[in-house]
């Protein structure tokens, strides 16, 4: 997770006698391409660690596996029905060369690949644009070759993709300056008529990419077919779903009528004069379009001729690939059935076919000893995408994973209990051979448990069709009759909780049931009858949703007692080792206990033009027969859980993903670097205290997705960066750390904030900053990047410096020094700018420290007035310089009320009576709307209380800061 930062960082500062600190024993990448996601972590009585997820690398590490190769790929070469899965993971455009058959070139995440042996090898190309959509080759020429980027439009290469050349000329220019292109097309009867989609609509020259202009196709183009047997004349199926005809080479268009049902048209190459229509209904027509023949009622896509053996290939949905005879009366199935909706392209060349499909993955499990290294790692999975979505692990080392998945052949297990499904249920022994896999169906999975008896219990969401047990606590889906369809207005899907416990074998269900009182209906945020599952020591099962917790007894049978007035919405839950449940998730009807670690969320103002921006997770422990909630606390301000789990000592452990502000934290390693990053926090079992709280993760998007409790009290976390299976998105790499963590020691670092908005984020040179912690003498030293810094004001708990001019780009550690004891080193990110607004009631939010013209401090009942000049107070405007009358920003600095530019006056820097450091002081003029809408109607008023912002190099200080205005 700190790729880039390395151990290194943490060591590189130890300036005094050392402590018990926390401290990384292990940062390991099980993977570092592909794209990846982790579904959970855990642990065993031997102290392995095991990771479950799913992956889109061919390259992640297999060691004993059951599966060496992942299954799925990108691009599929056929011969007759029998395929053959190509060096790529994801493909969504492909070129094929009428020339030179074995050479191709696609688009695999981003990047232009060519191939030279018919894909069995790909290498990236010279292009100039790791963000390539698409490719074409221009007919009879092969060394001629045109992409479509979305960063640097059209790019041309006159020799064979060697070197590149961007014809631009007449092409739109869109926000940011980049021209975005997408799939183009060349007319083989005039190569110099190529077409291209623009963000602005379909794109035509006639000079080879001279000049481009726009045509009347507004929308675009979804495919563009050439009359092979008549030059000029050619066939758009809009973006609209219109029909379009040309007869001119495309300097005109008109709508072609077709039946209802098809939304494009192939002149076919097969037989010359037959116009092919498909869509909805496959048709054809011999008289040029005047009427049409119905050939089948299947929705056919993606139809391509192949020449060679006079056959059509195409896509069906619900199907897969088809071969469509000559006269287009007989279907085959063309490799396993499965859907079509990863596939992005069909293209033949000699009588081949050649199949692309977007990034599918499959699932992946690595089990490690306690030092890190891999006892087996594996591929479990089919041709088409499976997510794995729940993980567990039993003492023994036996571990279930759950998900979903899209392949008609996932790999089952002799006597499974089902062998076809969208669902997946396998387990592997502790050695990693396979258990047992089976296919499941009737609902989503949420979360899997195991009770050390060999028994997996599914917890998922459906909406109806779960297969149900005799004498199952509930056997009929909440929703069906009367009052469970749907009525007028958007769709409502309604969905109810239910959980299955397999047999030990995999071969038979134990029981199968829905839960009575779970169900919920679709609606704006994550409204779901299921959320959590945990297994108490008993055999029952607690699990929870949005409608509440329900405790199941072990045969699935009887419900025990509920709490359907929920405090939070429970997103992870684990037991206590007392059997007293802690759940985590959105609160619901939530009030903390008088002991909680956190009683309150700031109380930041909805302001106009601002979005509050907070999304607070409830953590509650509630008493084994769900009656009483033995303690609750707020965690954090924008905190995500999605792993929890308790040690034998009773502490609590949560992990997930969070803003990189605002996370409580106590002796933590970092601060956050990534807009989204992770987090693992301990708190006392009575949710009184923070033991341990940090920030995990680089510059890229990450989260902790499990937790795991190793060897001597030791702390197992993972997750992946970049979790996305988009085509065009980047490669994710999963981690591994071990943290070995201590109690809160006497002296330490837990947070640096900005002195202004009291915001952990990254720190700037010449910002005002406070260090939050504990046991900090008179004699306690600062340092930042290993430089002695300082101090404003020292407290036992607090330490107010300026961040030094010197201090390098990207990260640097603090540290205090104090009786000769150091600190926990914290490294935090370095921004150019980190603007904070100071407040007048210091608390980061509220009303702003703002001066009216005549000096006097801004109030609802000292207002200013639109056109007056008023100065505003803030820290972390980056590095100044000073003229004659002012202090000079490096960034211009852009005042905003109410998402109004605020017209500059002058700005100053120095001390300000009770206000830390050397306060930056702008003034700018409020906004005069009679002047800004003077043709509004009704006149644009600004409210009493407004918000304002502050924005330096892309870089905005914090919300919630008001401003009072009168008219």
């Amino acid at each position: 997770m700190i790729r880039w930062l390395g151990l290194a960082a943490f060591t590189l500062v130890s300036i005094g006698s050392s402590q018990s600190l926390p401290s990384f024993q292990l940062i390991q990448k099980v993977d570092g391409s592909g794209m990846d996601s982790v579904a959970g972590l855990g642990t065993d009585a031997q102290g392995n660690v095991y990771i479950a997820g799913t992956t889109s690398s061919r390259q992640f590490p297999v060691k004993n596996a059951v599966q060496p190769n992942l299954a799925s790929a990108g691009l599929y070469r056929f011969s007759g029905s029998a395929s053959t899965a190509l060096g790529l993971s994801s493909c969504s455009f492909l070129a094929l060369d009428p020339q030179n058959p074995s050479t191709i070139y696609a688009v695999s995440n981003g990047t232009l690949v060519k191939s030279v042996n018919s894909g069995v090898t790909f290498t990236a190309t010279s292009l100039p644009s790791s963000h390539a959509l698409s490719i074409a080759i221009q007919p009879g020429n092969d060394q001629i070759l045109f992409a479509g980027t979305v960063d640097q439009g059209v790019l041309k290469s006159a020799d064979g993709g060697a070197t590149w050349t961007a014809v631009n000329n007449g092409l739109p220019v869109q926000n940011g300056g980049q021209v975005s292109v997408q799939k183009l097309w060349i007319d083989p009867s005039n190569v110099s008529v190529i077409f291209l989609n623009t963000p602005n609509g379909l794109a035509r020259t006639a000079d080879g990419a001279a000049n481009w202009q726009l045509t009347t196709v507004q929308g675009g183009a979804v495919s563009i077919s050439f009359d092979a047997s008549n030059a000029g004349v050619l066939y758009v199926a809009s973006i609209g779903n219109l029909v379009l005809k040309s007869a001119d080479y495309g300097q005109t268009f008109a709508p072609f009528p077709v039946p209802k049902g098809i939304g494009e048209v192939f002149p076919d190459p097969i037989e010359p004069g037959r116009l092919i229509g498909v869509g909805a209904l496959l048709y054809q027509s011999t008289d040029g379009g005047a009427t049409w023949t119905e050939e089948s009622p299947t929705a056919v896509y993606d139809l391509v001729a192949d020449t060679v053996n006079g056959v059509y290939y195409a896509a069906i949905a619900g199907t897969g690939l088809v071969t469509i005879s000559a006269n287009l009366q007989t279907l085959t199935q063309l490799g396993p059935r499965g859907p079509i909706s990863n596939l992005s392209a069909l293209a033949v060349v000699g009588g081949q076919l050649y199949t692309a499909n977007l990034g599918s993955g499959d699932v992946f499990v690595t089990k490690l000893d306690p030092s890190g290294n891999i006892l087996y790692s594996t591929y479990l999975g089919g041709r088409g995408n499976d997510q794995a979505m729940a993980m567990s692990v039993d003492a023994a080392g036996n571990i279930f994973v759950a998900g979903t998945t899209s392949s008609a052949d996932f790999p089952v297990s002799k006597g499974a209990y089902a062998s076809s499904g969208g669902v997946f249920l396998f387990q592997l022994n502790p050695d990693g051979s396979l258990g047992y896999s089976t296919y499941f169906s009737g609902t989503i999975p949420v979360a899997v448990a195991t009770d050390g008896n060999g028994s997996a219990w599914l917890l998922g969401n459906s909406p109806g069709g779960l297969p149900v047990t005799p004498g199952a606590f509930a056997t009929t889906f909440c929703c069906l009759g009367p009052g469970g369809g749907i009525g007028f207005g958007p769709p409502i899907i309604r969905q109810e909780a239910t959980l299955t416990r397999f047999a030990p074998s995999g071969s038979a269900l134990t029981f199968s049931t829905y839960v009575q009182g779970s169900a919920t209906s679709s609606g704006p945020g994550p409204i779901t009858p299921a959320g959590a599952l945990a297994l108490a020591a008993d055999g029952s099962a607690y699990l929870g949703g949005f409608a509440g917790f329900f405790h199941i007894d072990s045969t699935g049978s009887k419900l025990l007692a509920s709490m359907t007035v929920a405090p939070v919405n429970p997103q992870a839950m684990t037991l206590g080792p007392d059997g007293s449940l802690y759940a985590a998730g959105m609160p619901e009807n939530f009030q903390t206990t008088p002991s909680a670690f956190q009683t309150m969320v700031p109380s930041i103002p909805n302001l106009p033009s601002q979005a509050r921006g907070l999304s607070e997770t409830g953590i509650v422990r509630i008493d084994p027969a769900l009656t009483n909630i033995l303690a609750a606390t707020y965690f954090g301000s924008y905190a995500q859980v999605k792993a929890m789990i308790t040690d034998a000592a009773g502490n609590l452990y949560i992990g997930g993903s969070t803003a990189a502000a605002g996370l409580p934290t106590r002796t933590p390693f970092q601060g956050g670097f990534a807009g989204s990053t992770g987090f693992m926090s301990e708190l006392s079992g009575d949710l009184s205290s923070l033991l341990f709280s940090s920030y995990f993760g680089d510059t890229e998007t990450f989260g902790v997705s499990g937790i795991g409790i190793g060897l001597n009290g030791s702390v197992w976390i993972g997750g992946a960066t970049n979790q996305s299976f988009s085509s065009q998105g980047n490669n994710g790499n999963v981690w591994i750390n071990n943290l070995a963590l201590t109690p809160p020691p006497a002296l330490r670092i837990d947070s640096v904030e900005n002195a202004a908005s009291l915001v952990d984020g990254p720190i700037a040179a010449g910002e005002t900053v406070v260090v939050n912690g504990a046991g900090f003498g008179g004699s306690a030293q600062l340092t930042i990047a290993g430089a002695p810094v300082s101090a404003i004001s020292v407290t036992p708990t607090t330490i107010t410096a300026t961040v030094p001019a010197s201090v390098p780009g990207g990260a640097a550690a603090i540290e205090v020094l104090s009786g000769g004891v150091s600190t926990n080193p914290v490294l935090m990110p370095v921004a150019a700018t980190a603007p904070g607004i100071f407040s007048q009631s210091g608390t980061g939010y509220g009303q702003g420290y703002i001066l009216n013209k005549d000096g006097t401090l801004n109030a609802l009942s000292n207002p200013a007035a639109p056109g007056d000049p008023i100065t505003i107070f803030a820290t972390g405007v980056g590095p100044l310089s000073f003229t004659q009358c002012c202090a000079v920003t490096e960034y211009p600095v852009n005042v905003y009320i109410d998402s109004i530019y605020c017209d500059g006056v002058a700005a100053i820097a120095g001390p300000v009576n009770g206000l830390p450091g050397n306060v930056y002081q702008i003034t700018v003029y409020v906004p005069n709307p009679a002047v800004i809408f003077a043709n509004r109607n009704p006149p644009f008023v600004f409210p009493p209380l407004d918000g304002v912002v502050m924005r330096i190099n892309g870089v905005s200080s914090q919300p919630g800061i008001a401003i009072s205005i009168g008219q």
